[in-house]
């Protein structure tokens, strides 16, 4: 791509100059945090992170910059780019030769031989991106690039990766990042370059609860069952994920998933999503729109959009807003159009978190482009697999997400020796501790090896569950359903009607429910009941009708 010829060639002569961090180092010593003193909540975040992580309180680093979210190549510059490498270097995180003069967008050069800096964290209150300045690209730039990257707009963390790059690289279009696709990157690699990550979210006490989660989630390890959303636009991009959900087949993570281009949505089951990711809609709909929905503690969320990442302050705007005001803890997206190809891939970075690296390591791993669009927010220390399978199931886990462990080990006993010792383990779980997803799975285990008594008595326990959460209510649905192929529809039709019954039903999800229950309410001979249903479900479905034009006094 543009000027990488040229970028490559100026690293190659430095490279002799460039040391690596000591491995072995704690790495908490090593994150530098980047806030906006002119945002009160930009310190604020930034010292809880800071306390919380154990990073020392001389790693952050107070900028004076705009609080507004986009700001000018300019601005930048004068008050992110040559500030905090001036702040840098005074701290001695990187050491090197500075140039004599600024290059053309006004940027301080420095050759860098010395980096200790393992991640730069930026936190809410810093910009977060860059507008196009036509006035300030290169000249004769025809045939040198498409005219779809002669742009100089990029998110401001993706042009700080290159805060250490030689002054003389271009912003305009992007840079090929030589840490994407490399397992164990070189030591010249980590030291020319800065791995950036963001604490970023609609408010200071949503990005807060994502520090509090994360460590949750480290501490106990991942909690929960893993959603692909498959069928979008390019079928390249279906490869990435179909890839992410062979990785999260192969950790045993129960799991859905959508091949078709329906979407994923309320009357799709959606409990307990510790991994999700699909693509490709404009902004967070469905369950990740409502305000309450359960998340378990250190969900990995991401929806691949062109501009899922317009903004991080507004809930409506994009996805990566609505992912961290409902609990999510890491997640990924686009200030602008990135592209397809210069995107996150999101088989990389979950093989990298499932072999039990930091987020920071699998958002370097999975991205491709830098001085471009894409932005990553979470802490970058995360190891959401920190603790295992196995590590897990010693602990005995407790609370409301736990018997998604008991789940995926099911799934490893199924895998690895026989339906039958999935199901043996299944019932020594549930006697200790019941739950509608044991249950159910217990119940198509049972229906696979084809004892449908014990199919049905494994669901029987829905019986004295009369209130359902929102998370669960497709669950209960996927019950009743499972209840009436195995012969128990009375019981099937009052599961039904207690969902139906429940106040403030979404509409998309009332009408799936009244489909659902309709014919079994038919097949128990209750004929008005299900052309009620039926009826009601064909109005809610129905669009509205055309206002009238008002009538011109």
């Amino acid at each position: 791509m543009i000027f990488r010829q040229q970028f490559l060639l100026i690293l190659g002569l430095l490279l002799p100059l460039f040391t690596a961090y000591a491995a072995g180092d704690d790495e908490s010593d090593r994150v530098v945090i980047v806030v906006n003193r002119n945002d009160p909540s930009s310190l604020e975040i930034g010292q809880y992170y800071a306390q919380q992580r154990g990073i020392p309180k001389t790693n952050i680093i107070q900028l004076s910059t705009s609080t507004e979210e986009t700001i000018s190549i300019r601005e930048y510059v004068d008050t992110i780019y040559n500030p905090l490498l001036t702040e840098l270097i005074a701290m001695k995180r990187v050491k090197g030769v500075r140039s004599s003069e600024p290059d053309r967008y006004g940027r301080i050069g420095m050759s860098v031989a010395v980096n200790t800096v393992s991640y730069l964290v930026t936190v809410r209150g810093i910009p977060l991106r860059i507008a196009n300045e036509p006035s300030l690209l290169e000249a004769n730039l025809e045939g040198r690039i498409p005219q779809q990257f002669q742009i100089n707009k990029a998110a401001v963390d993706s042009e700080l990766a290159l805060l250490l790059a030689p002054s003389n690289v271009s912003m305009t279009a992007l840079i090929p990042s030589p840490l994407f696709n490399k397992k164990r990157p070189v030591a010249s690699d980590l030291s020319r370059l800065l791995r950036v990550s963001r604490l970023d979210g609609p408010d200071a006490t949503s990005v807060k609860k994502l520090v509090d989660r994360t460590l949750e989630a480290e501490a106990n390890g991942l909690m929960g069952r893993a959603y692909f959303d498959i069928g979008g636009p390019h079928a390249e991009g279906d490869k990435w994920f179909n890839a992410a959900l062979d990785y999260a087949q192969a950790a045993y993570f129960d799991t859905d998933y959508e091949t078709t281009k329906k979407r994923i949505g309320l009357n799709s089951r959606f409990d307990g999503p510790a991994i999700y990711m699909g693509w490709y809609t404009q902004n967070a709909y469905g369950p990740w729109a409502e305000p309450r929905w359960p998340v378990p503690p250190g969900a990995i969320g991401f929806h691949l959009y062109s501009f899922s990442a317009t903004s991080m302050r507004n809930v409506k705007k994009g996805w990566l807003a609505a992912f961290v005001k409902q609990g999510y803890s890491v997640t990924m997206g686009n200030v602008y159009e990135p592209y397809l190809q210069q995107t996150h891939r999101p088989q990389h970075l979950l093989e990298c978190l499932l072999q039990g690296g930091t987020f920071g390591e699998a958002i370097a791993y999975s991205n491709p482009a830098l001085s471009w669009m894409g932005v990553a927010v979470g802490d970058p220390l995360y190891r959401p697999f920190k603790v295992g399978l196995h590590e897990q199931l010693a602990k005995q886990p407790d609370g409301p997400f736990s018997a998604y462990v008991y789940l995926r080990e099911m799934n490893r006993l199924q895998s690895e020796l026989s339906d039958e010792a999935a199901v043996q383990y299944a019932r020594s779980r549930f006697v200790e501790q019941p739950s509608l997803a044991i249950a159910y799975k217990l119940s198509m285990l049972y229906s696979k090896m084809g004892d449908k008594d014990k199919a049905a008595e494994a669901l029987k326990i829905i019986r004295y569950i009369t209130v359902f959460s929102s998370d669960e209510q497709i669950l209960v649905k996927k019950i009743a359903d499972q209840l009436h192929r195995l012969g128990e529809s009375a019981l099937a039709l009052e599961v039904y009607e207690r969902l139906i019954d429940q106040r403030y039903l979404k509409k998309e999800l009332r009408i799936a429910l009244l489909r659902g229950g309709a014919p079994i309410a038919e097949s128990l001979g209750n004929s008005t009941q299900s052309a009620g249903w039926i009826l009601e479900a064909r109005q809610l479905a129905a669009p509205p009708a055309p206002k009238k034009p008002t009538a011109k006094k």
